[in-house]
């Protein structure tokens, strides 16, 4: 992966840009957007597919990976929306087909609510919609938890939940491990508490989305469950949802061809839109 770094506002960002050398300048770029206490090398099964045919970057948001943490304490998503419509406006130069995982495809949401002018597409995978109360107060016990105590374990919940001790994904498993392990804790934190206060977009702003979206989840997903995508998808006009057989959250990474092959439609997809409407 070849990585470079911008700093903005003081603030620096860490990210993955490439493309094959037969890319087309002009070719629609594509921007991946990690979740919670990842990185932007969780998309390494998307990067080395799609940047063949298109221009794709991948960054480190805020307090994860390699990329400084925001000054302000308390996260709010327009603030990671706001980081990455200034990526896409400074890096990437011309508007993109944001494709996010669990908060990085809330994040995805909310700019494409906020700043229409920089997207041109957006695939949410493991979103959650309508949070219930139950679901929402676990989370936010975590969250507390994790801000009173940054030296505590933040590795075995998620990976259980993640994975379910299927030695199948072990690889991936003791990759993500390894991210929560070593990543920034303070970073991880506050994007957690930022996220378990979310109950999802509210139906109003998603229906001002007007460009094509991608609602993907996992079949066995429970916090972002197949429900959720359903129900967003059917808010949109050009809208559609996608549920992997079998998978849990991390589906990027455990059916990387099932989640590379719906990608690819979409983003033919997006191009056939963005050639309608030049």
């Amino acid at each position: 992966m070849k990585w470079s770094r911008k700093i903005s506002d003081g603030i620096a960002y860490h990210y993955h840009a490439d493309a094959s050398d037969s890319v087309d300048e002009k070719a629609t770029p594509i921007v991946f957007i990690h979740g919670v206490g990842l990185r932007a090398e969780s998309w390494h099964q998307q990067l080395s597919v799609f940047s063949e045919r298109y221009r794709c970057y991948a960054i480190d948001m805020p307090g994860h990976g390699d990329s400084d943490l925001l000054p302000n304490p308390i996260l709010t998503l327009q603030d990671f929306a706001d980081v990455l419509t200034t990526f896409i406006t400074n890096v990437v130069g011309r508007p993109a087909i944001i494709v996010g995982h669990s908060l990085g495809a809330m994040t995805a949401l909310q700019t494409a609510v906020s700043s229409p002018k920089v997207v041109c597409g957006v695939a949410a995978l493991n979103a959650i919609y309508e949070r219930p109360d139950k679901a929402a107060q676990n989370v936010q016990a975590r969250a507390a938890s994790l801000i009173d105590d940054l030296t505590q374990n933040v590795t075995d919940q998620p990976i259980a939940r993640w994975f379910d001790g299927n030695p199948k994904y072990r690889s991936e498993a003791k990759l993500c491990q390894s991210w929560l392990d070593e990543g920034n804790r303070l970073g991880y934190a506050r994007a957690y508490q930022m996220f378990a206060h979310l109950r999802g977009i509210n139906a109003a702003d998603l229906k001002t989305i007007t460009v094509p979206t991608l609602f993907l989840t996992g079949e066995l997903d429970v916090n972002s469950s197949a429900k959720m995508s359903l129900a967003m998808a059917d808010l949109l006009p050009h809208a559609n949802a996608v549920i992997v057989p079998d998978a849990r959250h991390m589906t990027q990474m455990t059916h990387a061809s099932a989640v590379n092959a719906a990608l690819a439609r979409f983003f033919v997809r997006c191009d056939s839109d963005s050639t309608v409407n030049a």
